[in-house]
């Protein structure tokens, strides 16, 4: 479960987030959208505790995202975000994209990571496209 309760976030005079409060069932999917600069990337990352807001809080799971005390690699390694950057490996195929988090921060051996990343590339569509790069790729297809 992610939990927000009246979280603001500033920027110098302009305030990007106003009280934002909401609540995540685990598994839920949830698209966040809106124009440009309206606070979507901010909220996001304050939720993954790579922006620091500047009032309310937001629980991860039980876990305090603002407590100094919160291991937030751990904590990041629950939570599946995208960005509307996808930020993928240019020399990394589709696939190894998907395997790389598995394998580093989740312990997964490669031939899990590569069973799971194929399993997620069928679920979208994409599994023809699992061993191309980037490069090779739509915008929506990354």
């Amino acid at each position: 479960m992610i939990e927000l309760d009246g979280v603001s976030k500033w920027y110098g005079a302009f305030q990007v987030l106003k009280e934002c409060t909401t609540a995540i069932a685990k598994g839920e999917v949830v698209v966040v959208c809106g124009p440009s600069g309206s606070g979507k990337s901010t909220l996001i990352k304050c939720i993954n505790g790579l922006e620091p807001f500047d009032s309310g809080s937001i629980r991860v799971a039980g876990t305090s995202v603002g407590d100094p005390a919160t291991d937030l690699p751990a904590l990041r390694a629950k939570i599946g975000m995208v960005f509307q950057s996808f930020e993928l490996f240019p020399h990394l195929t589709a696939l190894e994209n998907l395997k790389l988090a598995q394998v580093r921060v989740l312990g997964r051996t490669d031939q899990e990571a590569e069973a799971k990343g194929m399993g997620l590339l069928a679920r979208v569509g994409l599994a023809e496209h699992a061993r191309k790069y980037p490069s090779e790729l739509s915008g929506g297809q990354q």
